[in-house]
């Protein structure tokens, strides 16, 4: 997929939208913008940086946050969210616009969010620093369990069809302590019928 010219990136007002909807929040917490082009817009207070951004070629609206004192460190949106609400919540975190109106909801979405539940993040609470930190690592935790764990599901799967029990066992020992009950099931019959 081509992405579009500057020109009509610029026309899709991003920019502009971010004045109007993200801004305000953010100057009710000290921030002050010091860099808006189309695609990005930094803000910055005595403690944190923002950088709002409209992707290149997903058209994806993403907030990075940093501490000053730990630029290395940055947080999304979805840290924030899972910070404050806990991992596995149902707040939308993911926004994508290709057209003018759109962009305008998205930003507004997100300048909501960020009221409602990013106060003590824009102000630099350390706590809560810690907290989307901690956040973070379990969600990229839970990520990488997830790749480590689904080709082996797949094989085990595949092994079930076949019946091939031996292997059956072998791959879900591997991960019996995540195993769902239909998985924890067939290990106990494959199981069963290693016995016999």
């Amino acid at each position: 997929m081509a992405t579009q010219s500057k020109d009509s990136r610029e026309r899709l007002g991003f920019a502009e939208a971010v004045a109007a909807h993200i801004a305000p929040v953010l100057a009710a917490q000290g921030f002050a913008c010091t860099k808006a082009k189309p695609l990005v817009v930094r803000f910055e207070s005595v403690a944190m940086v923002l950088l709002v951004s409209h992707d290149r070629l997903s058209y994806e609206i993403e907030l990075t946050f940093l501490q000053k004192a730990h630029p290395s460190q940055r947080y999304t949106l979805h840290d924030i969210l899972d910070a404050v609400l806990g991992f596995g919540h149902k707040e939308q975190f993911l926004f994508q616009a290709s057209d003018r109106d759109r962009v305008v909801a998205c930003v507004r979405a997100i300048a909501e969010l960020l009221d409602k539940f990013g106060k003590s993040v824009l102000a630099g609470d350390s706590a809560i620093c810690q907290r989307m930190a901690a956040a973070a690592r379990l969600r990229n935790e839970a990520y990488t369990k997830q790749v480590v764990q689904t080709p082996i599901r797949r094989a085990a799967e595949e092994a079930w069809r076949g019946h091939d029990y031996s292997k059956v066992r072998e791959l879900y020992e591997s991960i019996e302590a995540d195993l769902t009950p239909s998985e924890t099931g067939k290990l106990n019959y494959a199981r069963k019928k290693m016995e016999s």
